[in-house]
């Protein structure tokens, strides 16, 4: 993974796309872009909240005034107007509460909610319009109902995303209306056609909002056009191949994760990318194919899944692995501490599962730590242990470009979890990977590691030449024979140590506590752990996929 593998931890992914795509030799799903998407539809109920509550503002404002200081005529359509004045006023502020609370009804009809919204509009400004027309012209005065209809058009404009198809029909209804607000008074009352033909001023007046107001439309539904193609712009630029990027979730010195979804599929994923400037790096570009190569070889459900490789536009190289909501098990002791034995022994068990594999492939990990092993849920099963970050993996016996990548002797893996043949340049085998994983069963036990230094090289002497520091002098209560487990993983000589990985596990499966930590009680210590940031990963990925229908 990237240089700061905690980051790497917080997977995630998944992706769509659109007429830009053909430019990156993709296809358009038919339907992708839909105004309905997982995307639109969180766009529509934020800026469909934002109008409402523009509107009643507005609306409130100008009822005010009309409720303290009695209108002067007592007129139907005055009186018409007013009460419909009051109950948009009070329907915008329902349904305004109810955008600003997530009601999920609402929600889920959000389109029917923006036709109400916009139908509501339309009949108070139709009934103010003719309403305030009638009066002014009993005193020989000519009212122009059109500013109120040109914000309307373009606040809907504006903040309702839309397809410009679309647009143009809501947009296309309220100029009709607008137009008939206009017009009416002339029809129907005498006072407004005497003023007419008095005034050659007023007809004109007349002709000209008619064509203004069509002028206006039709810029409104251009600029619709114009926001859709720059929204569709801007989400291509986030997409790499059928992935479109959702957000980061980690940076490092040689790349990043990004949150994401498939173009097709909708299936959440995250995609590790290396930087454009990093690709002329040859040996991070090595180690990065290296990593891919490698993963992609192993198929045990306790190791991370690569699901694609490639390379972008504009030089970027990226793979795309599962989503792993979760925490990884750095993150966990850092927020809750120590771990209980029991559910140490059932994490490090399936580890075990994944290096067995990887060993029988002739792959040595090298940078076995607790940010690289992550504590998932899968399939509604809590505590599957992943293991990830293979970055570092060398083929035992491996090539002498294997070694390359590792050249002039610099000490490959993490500093307080190597194994004292890393330390010493020597070349490590399967039982370096199982020294490291017995300084992470330390770690979860008790929160410390067996060399702790402000000094990374008395960190790295101490793997290298000194004997660790008993797991029991940490005051914890640790059964002994989960300690003499721990610590024979530590022995500075390979040969002391467990000869595989399969015989440390069956050693874990035969301590006391094997098979106490269940999968109950993994589902009980996710709710109440307060770990807020498992939760929220599940329910932003449920998100994705539910709106991706919404």
């Amino acid at each position: 993974m990237s240089d700061n593998p905690q980051n790497d931890a917080t997977l995630l992914m998944q992706t769509p796309t659109s007429e830009a795509a053909r430019h990156r030799g993709m296809r358009m799903l038919a339907g992708s872009e839909s105004d309905v998407s997982a995307h639109m539809s969180q766009l529509l109920a934020d800026r469909l909240r934002n109008m409402v509550l523009v509107f009643f503002v507005g609306l409130s404002a100008f009822l005010v005034p009309r409720l303290v200081v009695r209108e002067a005529s007592s007129s139907p359509w005055m009186a018409a107007s007013l009460a419909c004045h009051v109950l948009v006023t009070l329907g915008l502020a329902v349904i305004g509460w109810r955008l600003c609370v997530r009601c999920k009804f609402v929600a889920g009809h959000l389109r029917l909610v923006e036709s109400i919204v916009v139908m509501m509009l339309a009949a108070q400004f139709l009934l103010s319009g003719v309403s305030e027309q009638l009066q002014t012209a009993e005193h020989g005065l000519m009212l122009n109902p059109i500013p109120a209809w040109l914000l309307l058009i373009f606040v809907y404009a504006l903040y309702v995303p839309n397809t410009w198809r679309r647009a143009a029909m809501t947009i296309g209804g309220m100029t009709l209306l607008a137009e008939s607000t206009l017009w009416l008074p002339r029809l129907i009352d005498p006072h407004t056609q005497e003023l007419l033909h008095r005034s050659a001023t007023a007809e004109m007046m007349l002709v000209r909002e008619s064509v203004g107001l069509l002028f206006c439309a039709g810029v409104a539904i251009w600029g619709v056009r114009m926001i859709g193609n720059l929204r569709r712009r801007a989400q291509e630029a986030e997409q790499i191949g059928q992935y479109r990027l959702k957000r980061l979730l980690g940076r490092g010195g040689m790349g990043e994760v990004h949150l994401a979804e498939h173009v097709l599929l909708r299936r959440p994923c995250a995609i590790k990318l290396i930087k454009p400037e990093q690709s002329g790096n040859v040996e991070a570009l090595e180690r990065f194919e290296k990593e891919v190569r490698s993963t992609a070889r192993l198929t045990h459900w306790n190791t991370i899944e690569i699901f694609d490789y490639g390379q972008s536009d504009d030089g970027a190289f990226y793979y795309v692995m599962e989503y792993l909501p979760g925490l990884n098990l750095q993150q966990i002791v850092e927020m809750n501490g120590p771990l209980p034995p029991e559910r140490v022994i059932h994490l490090l068990m399936q580890v075990c599962d994944a290096l067995a594999e990887a060993h029988d492939r002739g792959l040595v990990h090298r940078d076995i730590k607790p940010a690289n092993i992550f504590a998932a849920s899968r399939g509604g099963v809590f505590d599957v242990a992943k293991l990830l970050d293979f970055g570092l993996v060398r083929e035992h016996g491996g090539t002498t470009d294997d070694a390359g990548l590792t050249r002039q002797g610099l000490i490959t893996g993490s500093p307080l979890f190597i194994s004292p043949e890393q330390v010493l340049g020597e070349p490590p085998d399967s039982r370096s990977d199982l020294y490291s994983l017995g300084v992470v069963g330390y770690y979860l036990l008790t929160g410390h590691v067996p060399f702790e230094s402000s000094k990374a090289i008395e960190v790295l002497m101490g793997h290298a030449r000194e004997e660790p520091t008993p797991i029991e002098s940490h005051g914890i209560a640790i059964p002994q024979d989960l300690a003499q487990i721990v610590m024979r993983c530590l022995e500075k000589t390979p040969a002391a140590r467990y000869g595989s990985a399969l015989e440390l596990q069956v050693a874990l499966r035969h301590c006391e506590l094997s098979g106490v930590w269940t999968r109950e009680k993994a589902a009980l210590w996710w709710e109440a752990s307060g770990c807020p940031n498992k939760r929220a990963l599940d329910a932003e990925v449920m998100g994705l996929a539910d709106r991706a229908e919404t």
